[in-house]
């Protein structure tokens, strides 16, 4: 079972932007950031001063199931 911890809350952009998803990080491998980034959410690995995507899924639940089998 993976555990999010959240590191940005979600944020109004203003009028004619709507808002943005809270971005979260797994806890205990605190260098996976999960976003959403337009129609889908992503996990990016930033260890190392590297921006690498490593799962996409169209909901955050899909892209949990998909990171477990990957973690």
């Amino acid at each position: 079972m993976i555990r999010l911890k959240k590191i940005a809350a979600a944020k109004w952009n203003g009028n004619g932007l709507g808002n943005s998803a809270a971005d979260w990080c797994v806890v205990g491998n605190e260098n996976i950031v999960i976003e959403k980034l337009s129609l889908y959410w992503i996990a990016r690995d930033i260890s190392n001063g590297m921006d690498r995507r490593i799962a996409r899924g169209y909901s955050r639940k899909d892209l949990l199931e998909i990171l477990q089998t990957k973690i």
